[in-house]
């Protein structure tokens, strides 16, 4: 069914399908949590919590899986098999590009892997680690395209093979930054339209980088290429002045970033002065009740429409208006 299609389906249909993915996550873990989100129609699931990694010193990876494939699930999906067996061949083929040619894009990106709603990760002691797999940044780009009615009966398809509503997705991980100025404010950008999401209200955030080495996977080296990139703040970020904070997501995509907050030597003026590359203009958030009024009604100080919030953000802007102001 093409995307015309799907359309023109009656609301019937994609209450049907929603209602099935509803009740076949009810039992898994975290599966009441996305079965309220996709109920009340929220962009936004909050897969690890603030109070889950309370005391983090440390953030690791290891092996996991890529995504399935949408026409063969005979594809081995392990790590390494994934990469040789599918992302590879498109690198040789043309199809991707991997960075290694000055001036190319990698595509090969990081997802979030483990069966279930949330994928795999634990803590032990002050180290959070997490599992993850090779996919590609146009299976990336399907997900975010893909129509919703879509997306739900794919995540049907998963949850009747694997038990897993995310198992076809890409599920791209990637880190988001709040920077803490001098003056105790946070500015929030609204997304270029050269950018994924234009329009969105987002801090700085990207995708994470790949390695085929998952002991070189650093998400506190990607937060911190972030910020240069996006509001020229060079500074190293490390687990000593940064704080993860966890990890949030899009229910229908299975998306997730990396959440990070860090205070920077940066005042006000600053953020006021600059020109940002994926942001059209920076906002100033300045205490919690202009942050409640973005979180609840979207927003901004002195706006009257309102403006949709990425889910990360609205993560950080929740920590803040908890822990912060």
């Amino acid at each position: 069914m093409n995307e015309q299609n799907l359309a023109e389906s009656p609301a019937s249909e994609y209450l049907e399908y929603r209602d099935q993915v509803v009740a076949a996550v009810a039992n898994l873990p975290h599966g009441k949590a996305l079965a309220e989100a996709l109920i009340a129609e929220r962009n936004v699931l909050h897969f690890v919590e603030p109070d889950d990694v309370t005391g983090v010193r440390g953030i690791q990876v290891r092996e996991g899986h890529g995504p399935k494939s949408l026409d063969n699930d005979a594809i081995d999906t392990r790590f390494h098999a994934y990469l040789d067996r599918v992302i590879n061949p498109q690198i040789h083929a043309g199809i991707l590009t991997d960075g290694t040619h000055p001036g190319d894009y990698d595509d090969r990106k990081l997802r979030w892997s483990g069966a279930g709603v949330a994928g795999f990760w634990f803590r032990h002691q002050d180290i959070f680690t997490l599992e993850v797999g090779p996919t590609s940044y146009p299976r990336y780009r399907l997900d975010l395209d893909r129509h919703p009615l879509a997306a739900l009966k794919l995540m049907q398809q998963g949850l009747e093979k694997y038990h897993d509503p995310y198992a076809y997705f890409a599920r791209g991980i990637g880190v988001a930054v709040v920077p803490l100025t001098t003056d105790g404010t946070v500015y929030i950008g609204e997304r270029s339209a050269h950018v994924d999401c234009p329009g969105v209200l987002n801090f700085v955030a990207g995708l994470a980088t790949f390695s085929d080495r998952v002991e070189e996977i650093n998400f506190y080296q990607d937060a911190q290429r972030e910020l240069w990139e996006e509001v020229g703040v060079a500074m190293t970020l490390d687990e000593r002045n940064t704080q993860f904070i966890g990890m949030s997501g899009n229910p229908l995509t299975g998306e997730v970033d990396l959440v990070f907050v860090v205070q920077t030597q940066m005042c006000d003026r600053y953020f006021q002065s600059g020109q940002w590359q994926e942001h059209s203009r920076l906002v100033r958030i300045g205490n919690k009740t202009e942050a409640e009024a973005l979180l609840e009604q979207g927003r901004l100080p002195g706006a009257k429409e309102p403006k949709s919030l990425m889910f990360s953000s609205r993560f950080g802007l929740e920590y803040l208006v908890q822990k912060y102001w």
